[in-house]
């Protein structure tokens, strides 16, 4: 959010023509620059209507700023969560994993990965049906994934997903 009053004293360090002039207030109820004077000169008025332009653009850029700023955010850090608590909604939807492997001294260890969500089947011989059961394809080793192998999943960003660019 937002912060006004931090905002509004960068605004006036940056344009220091403006900083300690009694003849200028600002409104927090409008958000923006008045004058004192219930009668201001034209040019005073001139004065006040281009400090409140400057203001605006100034505003406007700092809301950019900060949008951008919790996109990249948003972008840096995946929110992980656990498979054991959710799954994503979609089958097919595309996703980061962490699941355990083992290194070269039989460690164990958690890895990244991409994996699809999905659906497998298998024919069970005992009764004679076919069943289907949620599953995760692991796009770096080509295999589905053992239930208990996986940790956590993380939304793709849209970059990473080929939905833009």
């Amino acid at each position: 959010m937002l912060d006004l009053n931090k905002e509004r004293e960068a605004f006036l360090d940056t344009f220091q023509y403006y900083k300690g002039r009694r003849d200028i207030i600002f409104s927090h109820e409008h958000e923006l620059f008045m004058t004192r004077s219930n009668n201001p000169s034209e040019i005073a008025q001139k004065e006040i209507s281009n400090m409140n332009s400057r203001w605006d653009a100034w505003l406007r850029c700092a809301k950019h700023r900060d949008a951008e700023l919790e996109k990249a955010k948003a972008q840096a850090v995946p929110e992980w969560i656990s498979a054991k608590v959710g799954r994503p909604i979609k089958f097919g939807t595309r996703v980061k994993i962490k699941r355990k492997a083992w290194d070269e001294d039989d460690n164990l260890i958690i890895v990244e990965s991409e994996a699809t969500y999905d659906k497998d089947s298998d024919f069970c011989e005992l009764s004679n049906r076919s069943y289907e059961y949620e599953t995760w394809f692991d796009h770096e080793l080509k295999k589905y994934l053992d239930e208990d192998e996986l940790t956590h999943w993380a939304p793709l960003g849209k970059s990473e997903s080929g939905a833009e660019g």
